[in-house]
């Protein structure tokens, strides 16, 4: 990367970028037979950017998307079942309220308009407002979300002709024959910086979360990406030197924590084996952008 940053860049986004191509092709296809796309995938895997492009890609073939969010379809967070240590479990896709999710869709094809729910976060309970979608016939349905792909909520009637799509990181660095950075530890990484960027959490919450997050992955998602139409691999091969001033700026505050000093210090290590590259040359639309801006 330090030799052609620029190549390494033009590179990887045209790589992200032709895998959304396909997609949209693929849709466009059978549209519109085929009305709905199911966006599924791990955490900091990418889902909220590759929803924004294809919208911008089907665009661009005359379909008009209408983007929607399971989160938006939670039930309030006092319903989360409990966990072995206590804590509410909140990565079981038992709290999306999938009733209420195909009955939304189901008036919205059949009246062309329908009220959807809106998930009040900061509250953790659903808000008491709604919003309002007016459907026409030459719109497509993006619905995105960690559980789109569990078969709780694939199997609906509703989704039966959906194009199942699941994102995530599938290329692995190597140092000779030795990993050095896995799928799973890329997308710690990005989830790092991300929470700390956007959503006010330190690089300490995340890390201690992050075993029950893998722990939901494992149970929830993973099993069921074997359902997928197609994978998107969301790996830009610059990220490790992308993220290295970010996280030599982020995770030195833990190495003085007990619970965080050993991952933290392993990260770094990792990310050190990577020329620094500055954010300056990165596309202002690309994926990476969900995770690095706002630092």
């Amino acid at each position: 990367a330090c030799k052609s940053p620029q190549e390494l860049i033009r590179l990887s986004e045209k790589r992200y970028r032709e895998q959304i191509s396909d997609v949209a092709d693929r849709f466009a296809s059978q549209f519109p037979k085929q009305k709905i796309i199911l966006l599924s995938g791990p955490s900091s895997a990418g889902k909220t950017t590759t929803s924004h492009n294809l919208d911008t890609e089907l665009e661009k073939r005359g379909i008009h998307t209408f983007p929607l969010s399971l989160d938006d379809f939670f039930f309030d967070r006092d319903r989360a079942p409990l966990m072995a240590d206590g804590k509410p479990d909140l990565e079981t896709p038992e709290l999306i309220d999938t009733e209420t999710l195909e009955n939304c869709l189901k008036v919205l094809f059949k009246e062309g308009k329908a009220d959807f729910p809106i998930f009040d976060f900061k509250l953790g309970k659903r808000s008491d407002q709604v919003w309002t979608h007016e459907h026409d016939e030459n719109t497509a349905i993006i619905i995105e979300g960690l559980h789109a792909l569990n078969p709780l909520i694939s199997d609906r009637p509703v989704f039966a002709d959906a194009l199942k799509l699941y994102i995530s990181i599938k290329t692995e660095y190597y140092l000779g024959d030795e990993r050095l950075i896995s799928t799973r530890e890329m997308r710690f990484i990005r989830r790092i910086i991300r929470d700390n960027n956007f959503r006010g959490c330190a690089p300490q919450d995340t890390i201690a979360m992050w075993e029950n997050v893998v722990r939901g992955e494992e149970r929830h998602i993973r099993p069921f990406r074997t359902n997928a139409d197609v994978w998107i691999d969301s790996l830009h091969l610059y990220e490790p030197s992308l993220y290295r001033p970010f996280a030599e700026k982020l995770l030195p505050e833990c190495l003085d924590i007990p619970e965080c000093a050993g991952i933290a210090k392993e990260l770094l290590d990792k990310l050190s084996h990577f020329e620094p590259m500055s954010p300056v040359g990165i596309p202002s639309d690309s994926l990476m952008r969900e995770f690095i801006d706002g630092i």
